[in-house]
């Protein structure tokens, strides 16, 4: 039993359209960057065995820190036509404050009819340590494309340029640039926008202390700003950035619910969906560091099946928007 859940209480959703999930090909050059790191390489056909015995109707695949968004989006649209995975949406990699940013879109929508969307990784809060929120992909230009003034213009006319694409834009970023984001959007109504990761709160202690009580209070602040926007929605994934160690129950996991079904009143069930952000293993899923433990264990179906249980209490048509049709309404599939 978990600290949440009763066992009988474990079960899966009805079916599910896991709207975010990685695959990795280190050797292409697309995926140069995950070539440096050392990152192993994540196959439609691991997928596919990870994912094996679950509801999984349709997948969307997003961009893994790829130097060619069109490059990626073509070897994926490969791998879906010739029936190696169930990817009907493709979101790509894309540098929207870049000068030519418009011919980079061309060509990303020119690879495959697939593509439904962009990411660009935003999340900057001073340089690079793997102990800030900092993402490792802005370790290289240390930008802050949201706060930063100039930078900010420069991102802000390739993000206008989608609206006209028919495209969304998943934003990853960190709590204290969720206003400035808030903000740039608004000016942009055309323009879908989903948060990736729960707008990613940074290593919760679940120990009732100051420094919890801070971070919460900026990502409450900036996710009330993002969720007054009619055209953004939420993606609930990735939570051991929120609650290290959750997986293992107790306080953590109490504490981590509570965000969840919080960010679910906030936004609506119709604008919230789960995934698995599956790549790798369990550990690395739930967290980009992958260093917890008690998160070794955790399967795509444990996964599932305890996302499932922190809702179990809802009614069916809201568990079936957080499983499967808000994803299938944000990325048109």
């Amino acid at each position: 039993m978990h600290c949440c859940i009763a066992a009988a209480e474990m079960t899966l959703p009805r079916r599910i359209v896991d709207c975010h999930h990685h695959f990795l090909a280190p050797d292409e050059p697309f995926h140069a960057t995950l070539g440096a790191l050392g990152a192993p390489a994540y196959t439609a056909e691991q997928y596919a065995a990870d994912s094996a015995g679950l509801p999984i109707e349709k997948t969307v695949h997003i961009e893994a820190l790829a130097e060619d968004g069109a490059g990626e989006a073509a070897y994926v649209d490969a791998l879906a036509s010739r029936g190696a995975c169930k990817v009907a949406a493709i979101v790509a990699n894309c540098d929207l404050s870049a000068p030519d940013a418009a011919a980079a879109l061309d060509k990303i929508q020119a690879a495959s009819a697939r593509v439904r969307g962009i990411r660009y990784i935003l999340d900057y809060d001073g340089p690079f340590d793997g102990e800030c929120p900092t993402h490792v992909a802005c370790k290289a230009h240390a930008t802050d494309y949201l706060r930063d003034a100039s930078a900010a213009a420069a991102f802000e006319r390739g993000f206008a340029l989608l609206a006209a694409r028919g495209l969304s834009f998943d934003l990853q970023l960190c709590p204290a640039q969720m206003e400035a984001a808030a903000a740039m959007i608004s000016r942009h109504p055309g323009v879908p926008v989903v948060i990736d990761h729960m707008g990613k709160p940074w290593r919760l202690r679940a120990d009732g202390g100051a420094a919890d009580a801070a971070e919460l209070a900026a990502w409450r602040k900036g996710m009330a700003a993002l969720a007054a926007l009619p055209q953004v929605s939420c993606k609930l994934s990735m939570l051991g950035v929120a609650v290290p160690g959750w997986p293992a129950g107790g306080a953590k996991e109490e504490l981590l619910r509570g965000l969840v079904l919080e960010t679910i009143s906030l936004f609506g069930a119709r604008r919230c969906m789960f995934n698995s952000n599956w790549h790798i293993n369990g550990a690395v899923s739930n967290s980009d560091a992958g260093d917890v433990p008690s998160d070794e264990a955790l399967t795509m179906a444990s996964l599932f099946e305890r996302f499932h249980g922190w809702v179990a209490h809802l009614g069916e048509a809201e568990r079936e928007a957080l499983f499967a049709g808000s994803a299938e309404r944000f990325y048109r599939i």
